[in-house]
């Protein structure tokens, strides 16, 4: 049974379309969108026509032929708009503005404590509103100038409706942030899992070559976005990636979710200390947050072996949790990101050793690698540009 498409949503369609293959290619020609969409020339050309008019695609010279007439080269118009991303961490927040390929051209990391007193949403909005405000204050004038913001936060988000279920340390319920910051915001708004934001970061960094990865997001705690045959996987009420708490351990630590032996309570920062304390290093002067993982990377380049010890082990456990993911899911890749990236030369070896020895079959060989440390803020970016312009290039979820 297919559904009926009226002609104003199969326009849409067919311009998303164009316009998307015209952004992933260096340069194209109106003959070739035709002959790889199998649209015909007249509505290729009339689309084409739109987004140059519109400012989206340039034209840039001639190209070669075979005989007829010299095609003209079209050219995606990156600069035409941009789009702020806000990577939102318990104790920080990077923020950016990155034009439509996701390029940036303003980032910013700020401390982000919150006061004993008062509501922590209502502070976390100010400094989410502060950024915002200095963030389109900062970005290039262009045809379109911002189009929109991408809140990305390290809980339980339902992107489609704006919600957030969950955020450690802070909040457990249904909070309407989207309403709450839109009267303190005045450009559109969206909102997604900090981890989902990262893994639509590699999959555009990619060129959408692999369509099935896996972002694994290690803080104080752990996330995964994952993206299935292009596009991300949320879930029915858009909490999906939750890996974090997979059962690692029956029987092992309290986990603030209120289970037991989750992942995350031995491979995030908080594994890291709780090795560091095994290993017998002096944490007196260490505590969970942003500080831990820069000391202890320190200490482990000056050849502090006790620090060394605990990476090798958070490694191992990382290891784990991802061997189980690779089982799971069997996808093109997984990458790591978020603070773990910076210790990336004594993690990475006990991850890949681990992955040998509990992958199945093929999913021994899948790459495993470091992302960006600023891939969440990029994405989030991204993620806004992919839903104002190319969204609707895609088919309706099934």
């Amino acid at each position: 049974m297919h559904a009926n498409i009226d002609a104003s949503a199969m326009r849409r369609m067919n311009r998303a379309t164009v316009l998307k293959l015209i952004r992933d290619l260096r340069t194209t020609s109106r003959i070739d969108i035709s002959q790889m969409t199998g649209l015909n020339k007249a509505t290729v050309s009339n689309i084409v026509d739109e987004l140059i008019s519109e400012q989206l695609v340039l034209e840039v010279g001639y190209g070669s032929s075979s005989g007829g007439r010299k095609p003209i080269l079209l050219r995606f118009n990156a600069n035409a708009a941009y789009a702020v991303g806000v990577d939102v961490q318990i104790s920080h927040m990077t923020t950016v503005v990155c034009n439509i390929r996701g390029e940036p051209v303003y980032r910013q990391v700020r401390q982000t404590p919150l006061a004993s007193s008062g509501d922590p949403r209502d502070q976390l909005l100010d400094h989410i509103a502060d950024e915002v405000s200095k963030a389109v204050a900062a970005a290039p004038s262009s045809p379109y100038g911002l189009v929109g913001a991408c809140i990305a936060l390290p809980g339980m988000v339902n992107f489609h409706r704006g919600l957030v279920y969950y955020l450690p340390s802070l909040f457990a319920g249904e909070w309407d942030i989207r309403s709450q910051l839109a009267e303190r915001v005045s450009i559109p708004l969206f909102f997604d899992n900090d981890a989902n934001c990262g893994a639509w970061n590699e999959y555009m960094g990619q060129a959408m070559r692999l369509k099935n990865l896996v972002f694994v997001n290690m803080g104080i705690g752990i996330g995964a976005g994952i993206v299935i045959d292009g596009r991300l996987y949320r879930g029915r009420d858009g909490i999906a990636g939750e890996l974090g708490h997979m059962t690692v351990n029956p029987m092992g630590s309290a986990c603030m979710c209120g289970s037991y032996g989750c992942w995350e309570e031995y491979a995030s920062e908080r594994g890291l200390l709780r090795y560091l304390r095994e290993a017998g290093a002096d944490v007196s002067t260490v505590g969970v947050g942003e500080s831990l993982l820069e000391q202890a990377i320190t200490q482990a380049q000056n050849d502090n072996r006790a620090f060394i010890r605990a990476f090798h082990a958070l490694g191992q456990q990382l290891g784990i949790g991802i061997a189980n993911i690779l089982n799971v899911l069997n996808p093109d890749e997984v990458i790591l990101g978020g603070s773990v990236v910076k210790a990336a030369t004594f993690v990475l070896p006990e991850v890949e050793r681990a992955i040998k020895h509990r992958a199945l079959l093929t999913n021994k060989q899948v790459p495993v690698r470091m992302g960006n440390v600023h891939a969440v803020a990029v994405g989030a970016s991204s993620l806004v540009m992919h839903e104002i312009l190319f969204a609707s290039a895609e088919p309706a979820a099934p």
